[in-house]
């Protein structure tokens, strides 16, 4: 294998010209290029994470997913310090060196040896203290995968800063179906949580070989302490927010271990995880494209603006009715699907799909700001949303997880506000600006989901089968918001003609 010259990968013309006009039209072909390929394996990861999450729910018990999920909260923190905050480095840069390189692969393996054995040792007594002991053997072994994923995240970030997000598209689908695989194979053999730390270890090391592959360059000895000291306060900045990020969204799982049981920690889970297996793929697409573009678009806030605007706006087109669709069919689905032990997590998953609004901005802010290299803004509205998260839930577990369910959505608007003034002050994007990217979707989502509910209402007395009033109510509802967005979007009434209306008006008469 021959080293790649990092200083090869710059930053595209235009870039050191703040006259210019950054958000060119190669930048927007790329841009395009790139979701497309994002879609490609966003819909492919979420498909058959769903399915794989299916299986796996019908074999295992509420206690083993559970399990599961409270080793994974520290694991997941422990990634995020190892490979979360360096790598953010490479996509930022206006130039990239070897120099660069090596110092966050080396830097990033080491971290993960020392994340590894940490884990190792404390995992046992710090469980204990939390009475989830089953939870510190599965903890000691996803401590061992993060050695792995590090050999691969400096190679993939590379690859990303050239838009290679067709490459991400094709690791994400060989390790998920292997991983996939894998676990579903070891969950039938009887092995329970243990399937779950089969999956990651799979995962990443197909991962890593294909990131190798993808970007073929061998790392060197070119780790400097220098280039280490000019990157470390962004990326430690970056890595802090990020930990703060991943605990907004998972301390809960600890909270209601630790308060009520790790039985509760898995229906709390699967519901999330469902709402967030559509949501993730509707957005993040977008979201996983906008870092690399909106850090070209650093000296141009006026592109920078109308690049936000279009994703967004595009994003919220999907993500709306997909998650207000399912919150309306969630108490029929997901027991349907996932089997009667679940009934209870249909009803959470109803309650999360009321975050329609914060999940889809939320998705967003952090590549603005990132970008913007506002870290110290980041971490502030992290903190924020950590606290009062912590805070919203240990009050509301005493009531049962789906008080806590409905905090963690309350918890998510009262943030928002801070959310769209760092917005404001660091990219001149107002509120103004979001509402009409997402006004359309917003009502045209809010008449669709009043409208199923009503005709789910109506069925479900005439139809035995769940699945089959679910799949009526689905099939309505995409006709109704079809028509509902059509009636209140002019830019898609100027899409479809211009896609459909032209075409055949231009087609020459046989």
């Amino acid at each position: 294998m021959t080293q790649r010259k990092c200083s090869d990968v710059t930053t595209p013309p235009g870039n050191e010209d703040g006259g210019q006009d950054l958000y060119s039209e190669d930048l927007k072909k790329k841009t395009r290029s790139s979701i497309w390929w994002t879609v490609f394996r966003v819909a492919s990861d979420q498909l058959f994470s769903f399915v794989v999450f299916v299986i796996l729910a019908r074999v295992l018990s509420p206690h083993e997913i559970g399990t599961f999920a409270i080793a994974y909260v520290f694991s997941e923190v422990g990634r995020i310090i190892a490979v979360g905050g360096l790598a953010q480095d490479i996509a930022r840069a206006k130039t990239m060196s070897p120099a660069l390189a090596d110092t966050v692969f080396w830097t990033n393996l080491i971290l993960a040896l020392v994340v590894a054995l940490t884990a190792l040792v404390l995992a046992r007594p710090v469980l204990g203290l939390m009475h989830q002991p089953d939870a510190a053997g599965p903890l000691q072994a996803l401590g061992f995968v993060l050695p792995i994923s590090a050999l691969g995240a400096t190679h993939m970030a590379l690859r990303l800063r050239e838009f290679g997000h067709k490459s991400l598209a094709l690791r994400s689908v060989v390790s998920g179906t292997m991983g996939g695989g894998a676990a579903i194979a070891a969950a039938l053999a009887g092995w329970g949580v243990w399937s779950l730390v089969i999956q990651r270890f799979v995962t990443e090391v197909v991962s890593t070989i294909t990131s190798w592959h993808a970007h073929k360059w061998v790392p060197g000895r070119g780790f400097s302490f220098a280039q280490l000291r000019t990157i470390a306060g962004f990326g430690a900045n970056l890595t802090l927010t990020q930990i703060i990020f991943v605990l907004v969204a998972r301390v809960q799982d600890v909270i209601v271990g630790a308060m009520i049981s790790a039985a509760a920690v898995g229906t709390y889970r699967t519901a999330w995880r469902t709402t967030e297996l559509i949501a993730v793929g509707a957005i993040q697409p977008f979201t996983t494209v906008a870092l690399q573009t909106l850090s070209r678009l650093q000296g141009d806030r006026e592109g920078m603006v109308k690049a936000y605007r279009w994703m967004l706006s595009t994003s919220a087109v999907i993500s709306f009715p997909a998650l207000v669709g399912f919150g309306v069919v969630a108490p029929d689905a997901v027991p349907a699907i996932y089997g009667a032990k679940w009934v209870e997590a249909g009803h959470l998953a109803q309650a999360f799909a009321f975050m329609v609004v914060p999940f889809t901005l939320n998705y967003f802010a952090g590549p603005v700001l990132s970008a913007l290299g506002m870290g110290a803004n980041m971490r502030t509205l992290a903190i924020v949303q950590l606290v009062l998260t912590v805070a919203l839930t240990m009050l509301a577990a005493p009531y049962g997880i789906f008080a806590v369910a409905c905090a963690y959505v309350g918890r998510a608007y009262l943030t928002l506000p801070l959310q769209i003034w760092f917005l404001r002050q660091s990219a001149g994007i107002t509120l103004r600006i979001t509402l009409r990217a997402i006004a359309a979707p917003f009502f045209a989502s809010a008449i669709m989901g009043v409208a199923v509910w009503c005709i789910m209402a109506a069925v479900r007395p005439h139809i035995s089968v769940a699945l089959v009033a679910v799949l009526v109510g689905v099939a309505a509802g995409i006709v109704i918001y079809s028509v509902a967005l059509l009636a209140l979007s002019r830019q898609i009434r100027g899409v479809v003609r211009r896609q459909f209306v032209t075409r055949i008006l231009k087609r020459p008469a046989k």
